[in-house]
């Protein structure tokens, strides 16, 4: 049997990508599933409004939840797997610069709740949301918080104290991994604080995920292997690979895949072992440079990027198919690509875009804006929809199955909030130092336990105290804006919160409680340093903004109240230290090559004001506070990996790009061909030393050959022409040399071949 049609096809046509069936597994629909949601939608109702010192926030989540089950009863839910389940139809979003949380809805793009991170603004963060639990890690200290959605606040958190913790969730379990030491221990979702002990699996660990079932798949890459952690339980690791292989785990579709990126090699796993390879050989070619594998993926279909030559497999691990697809990057950044719906999207951070592959029709379909501007898009899919957030921007999208896509307003305003400006911070937990194999990890100590047990982790709630009770002012006294005696103390403000942003420091406070202040004014700003506005009325709103000082120090700041009457100021508690800048962008970075190679003129995206850029690679070494640095000295004929790092007081980070300096062919005609008998003669070397001919193109003719580049070699001479530059050629599949005085390709701009 034959097929026919016209226009290119696909060798592997994805269909499973975007055909679902009409339900899955555990799936209802109908009356009683409709039932089954309006069940659920009341146990979030009453976990909502129970009695909690957030009432008003709880309100607010039953008008939200009533309107979702409206939508959802004139809607329907749809097909298992094609839309997000009535309990979580959206996901929760980072925003570093504003320091928050911020939850959007799947369905129309919209933020239908904030939470402010305490502490975090201005850090990177991981947010590990499972359906059951939702935690936030601190990657650059360790503290990991637990937010409330039914009260959109930051509840317990405990503070480990190290840099570059990977926090995972997943089936009803936490894990907290620390790949520089090589250790991993599960954590309590409720309480964030340590469960049973640290297990050492050896350093360094590779990126981790929880299937389903709350098994924990780790790669230990200085062994070759995967180890399953179960509980507290390791289980006999699964070699995958050989010692000090590249590995690289997805969970696709609940299903732990590992790809070996240094023999091109993915596979299946399960506890007894791995259960089918499939063969990667563009990425065996490639090595372990530049390939792109996402961390979790909806379904079987595995996308493997390979940023080296810009190829893509799509590998599907239930039937065994796969499809290569080129890439038009252009030398763009690119990150992990993910699967959803048919259509395959590969997040451009060059751009703030994403290139959209649709495996239907086995094109390109036109990018998709999400920010617009270069920066670290982190896409995942959850759910049946595709999020794509840079936490270092305003903006975000979601996309559904069918590619609809909104865009997420990550700053909105008119949202709930989290707790009244008045009440406390979080629980903190603090974790004792403790040795790997104890059931804490090592971390600074607030808290420690009374003696007798073994010191272990110190969860600690506030007591209520006993109200004092106050007196109660004369009815002839003006109390809310006169002090006078027999009126409440004043009160001073809330400890004021503050925001790093690029050149300022915003500083928000809560308005004192009490008798009504005068004013307010800021105290802690740097010299020279302009704060706006000057003073803060009663009414708000309760915000100054602080331009100037220097990034690398850091301020810490009061709000004074001041009041009519008599009364003394009051001053605020300080704030926590923070500084006027952020870690700088990666600068997006440009090669241009001068004529006759040799060398690269290189340029780059600011990263902001006051940066400095190192420029490595290419053999060499240089700082600049400019945005262009030129290379030369180069070899011809190789290419050449240069990073720009951008740097200030608060970080760094950095872009690379590839400085190509193949020769550019030409077709160029031969010349000083007499009307004799001689031919032309192509060489397999740069000289006429033994007489070896390759190809002899005939006298009297002068037909055009592919000139490659010049080299230096024997000096022949020609009616006159002396030469010793030799023509690396190509002629009719033939290819060698020819002794330039027969193109005179010196003078035509032909690169020199190293």
């Amino acid at each position: 049997m034959s097929e026919t049609g016209g226009g290119p096809r696909p060798g592997l046509r994805l269909r499973d990508l975007r055909e679902r069936p009409e339900a899955a597994a555990g799936a209802r629909t109908g009356p009683a599933g409709r039932a089954e949601a309006l069940r659920r939608a009341a146990r979030a109702v009453w976990a909502a409004v129970r009695p909690t010192r957030n009432r008003t926030t709880g309100y607010v989540a039953v008008g939200a939840v009533g309107a979702l089950v409206g939508t959802s009863v004139a809607v329907g839910v749809g097909a298992a797997g094609a839309l997000p389940r009535l309990a979580d139809v959206g996901a929760w979003l980072g925003s570093s610069h504003k320091g928050e949380a911020a939850h959007a809805n799947g369905l129309t793009g919209q933020v239908d709740g904030k939470v402010t991170l305490p502490g975090m603004a201005g850090d990177p963060v991981q947010i590990s949301q499972d359906g059951k639990t939702v935690l936030v890690l601190d990657t650059r200290t360790g503290k990991v918080v637990r937010l409330d959605p039914a009260q959109l606040t930051a509840e317990q958190s405990t503070e480990y104290g190290a840099a570059g913790l990977q926090l995972v969730s997943g089936g009803a379990v936490s894990y907290l991994a620390d790949p520089a030491h090589g250790t991993v221990q599960r954590i309590d979702p409720v309480l964030t604080t340590p469960l049973g002990p640290k297990l050492d699996l050896g350093a360094p660990l590779g990126t981790a995920e929880v299937d389903p079932r709350g098994t924990l798949w780790i790669p230990v890459p200085s062994r070759g292997q995967v180890v399953p952690v179960t509980g507290d339980t390791r289980s006999p690791a699964v070699t995958v690979g050989k010692p000090g292989d590249n590995l690289v785990l997805t969970l696709a579709g609940g299903q732990p895949v590992v790809t070996d990126t240094t023999a091109g090699v993915l596979k299946t796993l399960s506890a007894t072992g791995t259960q089918e390879s499939f063969n990667l050989p563009g990425i065996a070619a490639s090595g372990t440079s530049g390939v792109l594998v996402p961390d979790q993926t909806d379904d079987a279909v595995v996308p493997v990027l390979n940023t080296d030559d810009s190829t893509m497999a799509l590998v599907r691990t239930d039937t065994g198919g796969q499809t290569d697809v080129k890439v038009p990057t252009g030398g763009d950044r690119l990150g992990a690509p993910q699967a959803l719906g048919g259509k395959v999207y590969i997040p451009d951070d060059s751009t703030g875009r994403l290139v959209v592959y649709d495996t239907a029709t086995a094109a390109f379909d036109p990018t998709y804006t999400v920010t617009g501007t270069p920066g670290t898009l982190n896409v995942f899919v959850r759910d049946g929809l595709l999020w794509a957030n840079d936490e270092n921007n305003a903006t975000a999208a979601v996309i559904n199955a069918d590619g609809q896509a909104h865009r997420i307003g990550k700053y909105a305003d008119d949202v709930p909030t989290h707790r009244q400006p008045r009440e406390h911070d979080p629980v903190v937990d603090t974790v004792p130092t403790a040795p790997v194999h104890t059931s804490v990890p090592a971390g600074p100590t607030r808290h420690r336990a009374p003696s007798g047990p073994p010191p272990g982790p110190v969860h600690t709630v506030p007591s209520t105290p006993t109200p004092t009770p106050k007196p109660k002012p004369s009815p002839s006294r003006n109390c809310g804006t006169d002090w006078q005696a027999g009126c409440p103390e004043p009160m001073a403000p809330g400890t004021p919160q503050v925001q790093s942003g690029a050149g300022t420091i915003t500083v928000t406070f809560a308005a004192a409680s009490g008798t009504t202040p005068k004013d307010y004014t800021l105290g802690g700003a740097p010299a020279g340093a302009t704060v706006t506005p000057d003073t803060v009325g009663p009414g708000g709103p309760f915000t100054f903004e602080v331009r100037g000082g220097k990034c690398g120090s850091q301020y810490t700041f009061t709000v004074v109240a001041h009041y009519a009457g008599g009364a003394p100021d009051k001053a605020s508690q300080p704030s926590a230290p923070a500084q006027p800048c952020t870690v700088p962008t990666a600068p997006t970075v440009s090669v241009s090559v001068p004529q006759g190679g040799h060398g690269a003129d290189l340029s780059w995206t600011s990263s902001g004001s006051g940066m400095t850029y190192t420029v490595s690679g290419a053999g060499a070494t240089a700082t600049t506070s400019g945005l262009t640095h030129n290379v030369r000295g180069l070899t011809n004929g190789r290419t050449y990996s240069v990073t720009v790092t951008a740097r200030n007081g608060a970080g760094s980070q950095a872009g690379s790009a590839t400085i190509n300096l193949t020769p550019p062919t030409q077709s160029i005609a031969i010349i000083h061909n007499s009307s004799n008998t001689q031919p032309v003669v192509i060489r397999p070397g740069p000289t006429t030393a033994g007489n070896q001919h390759v190809y002899d193109i005939p006298g009297e003719t002068q037909p055009h050959v592919t000139v490659e580049c010049l080299v230096q070699g024997q000096s022949v001479s020609q009616d006159g022409v002396t030469s010793a530059e030799w023509s690396k050629v190509t002629y009719k599949s033939y290819s060698g040399y020819i002794s330039d005085i027969y193109l005179d390709a010196r003078d035509k701009g032909v690169w020199q071949c190293t």
